[in-house]
C-alpha cells in the first residue's frame, strides 16, 4: 500500500493534465517515450544515451551532462513547467516526456549529478494524479555527470519494450544521427551523439541501393539546408518513401515535395537537415506549421530542385490527357458561364496578349479543343512553328524593320464568354490551376491535389479540374485588375453554389 503521505503533489493544477495524454500524439506512445528522452538528450550538453531493459524496467542513463540543483528540485517537479523555450531553438518542450514516461510507469526514478550535486526523485501516480518524493540516490559508481530515467513499467507495457523495439523506434526517428551526423544543443553547439541498447551501440536501419542519387541544398534566411534525394534500385517500403525532413537530428516529417506524376514514386527516397524549423513545429514534433516562412521557403527551394531531379530520372512524363474527360470539363463550364452573366462580364474583361518570340518561333503549349496552329509570320526569318489560336482570335504580324530582334506574331485575345482548358506537368509550380500567358487556364498534372483526384476517379477527377478552372479565372481577373477581390470574393460564392445546383 502506497504511503499518499510520503509523497508530495505537483504544484500545477492536475485536474485533467494526465489524462489522455496519448490524444497528443500522432504516433503510439510507447515510441514517444523513447523519442521524448532522446529528444531532451540531445537538447543538452549530453554525449552519450543507454537504454537498458531489465525486470520490467526501462533505464535511459544519458552521460556528459547532469541538472543543476535548482532545477532538479524546484522546475522539474512541475512536470509541465519548462525552460527551454526561453533558451532558443530546443526539440523539448512543454514538459510532455515526463507525463508519457509517467503514464506508462508504476513509478518513474530519476536521479542526477552534476559538478557536487548528487539528487534523486521518484515519480508516481495515485488515484490517476502525479505525486513526487525525495529518494536517496542510489547511483554511486557513475563518474561525472549524467542524468539516470527509469521506468518502473505497468503491466501492460512490460512486453512491448524490448531491445528490438526500442532499436526500430530510435531507427525510424533518427536516421541520419544514427549515421553519425552531428546534433546540436541549445546553445547550438554540434557534437556526435552515441546511442546504445543494452551496452550495443544502435546502428541504422540497412540501405536500399541506389541507382542515382542528387544532393540537396538551400539557403533560408541566412541559415543552410543541406540532404540528398535518391532512386532506389527497387521499391522501397511506404515508410522509406519521399523526402525525410529532419530538425535537430529528429525526423519530423516525410514531404514529396508536390511529387511526380508517376509510379516511379515508390522508389525515391531522400532527406534535408533544416535545423531552423525547430521553432516551427507544431504538436507532437510530426509537423511543421507550414504557413511560416521558413517552410514556404524550405518547401519551394528543396521543390525545384527535386524537381529537376525527378526529370533527369524520367519520373515526369506528359500524359495525354483524356479527351473525354476534357471535352466534358469545357462544356460544363461553358454551361455554367451561359448561366451566369456575372461570370461572362469577368471573362470579357480579361484582356490577354500574348506575344512570339521570332527567335523562338512558338511557345510552348499544346493544342486544345476547339483550337488551330497558325504559323509566326517575319520577313527576315523562318515563320515559327505556331501558336494555338483559339476560335473568333485574330492573329497580327509583329513590327518588322528597324527593330529587330521583335515577335514574329501577335496575338490579342479576349476570353468572349468561352473558358479553354489544357493540362502540364509542373512538379516545381505550387499552384493546381492559373491563366497561362497564352490565355489558356492550366490545370498543374503535378500538383497534389490533382494526384489524389485521379486516384480517386473519374468523378473526382472532372470536379477538380473543373473547380481548379473556376478558381483560376477569378485569380487572374484580380490579378490583372478586371474585378476587386471583394466582388470576386462574392462572384466565387455564387458561381460555385450554382455550378453545385447544376
Amino acid at each position: 500500500m502506497v504511503k499518499i503521505l510520503d509523497y508530495k503533489r505537483f504544484e500545477v493544477d492536475l485536474e485533467h493534465l494526465m489524462r489522455d495524454i496519448e490524444d497528443h500524439y500522432t504516433y503510439p506512445i510507447e515510441e514517444a517515450a523513447i523519442t521524448e528522452n532522446v529528444d531532451n538528450c540531445i537538447d543538452e550538453h549530453y554525449k552519450e544515451i543507454h537504454f537498458n531493459l531489465q525486470e520490467g524496467a526501462l533505464r535511459i542513463l544519458m552521460l556528459g551532462d547532469g541538472m543543476p540543483e535548482q532545477v532538479f528540485w524546484n522546475t522539474l517537479p512541475k512536470i509541465a513547467a519548462t525552460t527551454k523555450m526561453e533558451a532558443g531553438k530546443t526539440l523539448g518542450r512543454y514538459g510532455w516526456g515526463m507525463k508519457v514516461c509517467m503514464s506508462l510507469s508504476e513509478e518513474v526514478w530519476i536521479e542526477t549529478g552534476r559538478e557536487s550535486f548528487h539528487g534523486a526523485q521518484s515519480w508516481k501516480l495515485i488515484h490517476g494524479e502525479p505525486y513526487y518524493k525525495e529518494e536517496e540516490p542510489l547511483e554511486k559508481g557513475i563518474s561525472g555527470d549524467f542524468t539516470l530515467i527509469t521506468l518502473r513499467l505497468n503491466a501492460q507495457y512490460r512486453d512491448k519494450f524490448t531491445p528490438e523495439f526500442v532499436e526500430r523506434t530510435l531507427q525510424k526517428f533518427y536516421p541520419t544521427l544514427l549515421r553519425g551526423a552531428k546534433v546540436k544543443n541549445r546553445e547550438g553547439e554540434k557534437r556526435v551523439l552515441e546511442i546504445v541498447i543494452n551496452s550495443k551501440p544502435v546502428g541504422p536501419s540497412p540501405e536500399p541501393e541506389y541507382e542515382k542519387e542528387k544532393p540537396l541544398k538551400a539557403n533560408v534566411g541566412g541559415q543552410e539546408a543541406t540532404g540528398y534525394v535518391y532512386l532506389a534500385k527497387q521499391t522501397l517500403a511506404e515508410e522509406q518513401r519521399g523526402i525525410c525532413v529532419i530538425v535537430h537530428g529528429r525526423a519530423i516529417l516525410r514531404q514529396e515535395f508536390f511529387g511526380v506524376y508517376s509510379d516511379i514514386n515508390d522508389r525515391i527516397t531522400g532527406y534535408v537537415h533544416a535545423d531552423f524549423l525547430v521553432e516551427e513545429l507544431a504538436g507532437d514534433k510530426t509537423s511543421v506549421k507550414k504557413a511560416t516562412g521558413g517552410w514556404r521557403w524550405l518547401s519551394e527551394k528543396i521543390g525545384e530542385q527535386f524537381a529537376d531531379f525527378a526529370k533527369e530520372i524520367g519520373a515526369i512524363r506528359e500524359e495525354k490527357p483524356d479527351e473525354d474527360i476534357l471535352r466534358r470539363i469545357t462544356k460544363d463550364l461553358n454551361d455554367l458561364i451561359k448561366h451566369f452573366p456575372e461570370l461572362q462580364d469577368v471573362l470579357k474583361k480579361i484582356q490577354l496578349e500574348v506575344l512570339i518570340k521570332k527567335h523562338l518561333g512558338s511557345v510552348r503549349t499544346k493544342l486544345g479543343v476547339g483550337s488551330e496552329l497558325t504559323r509566326g509570320v517575319e520577313a527576315r526569318f523562318k515563320g515559327g512553328k505556331g501558336v494555338p489560336v483559339w476560335p473568333g482570335e485574330e492573329p497580327e504580324r509583329a513590327p518588322t524593320g528597324e527593330l529587330g530582334e521583335e515577335d514574329a506574331l501577335r496575338i490579342r485575345r479576349k476570353a468572349k464568354g468561352n473558358v479553354y482548358i489544357t493540362f502540364q506537368t509542373k512538379p516545381d509550380v505550387k499552384r493546381e490551376s492559373w491563366f497561362s500567358p497564352e490565355g489558356v487556364v492550366v490545370i498543374n498534372r503535378a500538383f497534389p491535389t490533382f494526384m489524389r483526384a485521379k486516384r480517386l476517379g473519374k468523378a473526382t477527377e472532372v470536379y477538380h479540374n473543373e473547380r481548379s478552372a473556376i478558381e483560376a479565372i477569378f485569380n487572374y481577373a484580380v490579378e490583372v485588375g478586371a474585378i476587386k477581390q471583394k466582388e470576386a470574393d462574392n462572384y466565387r460564392i455564387e458561381v460555385l453554389s450554382k455550378w453545385g445546383q447544376m
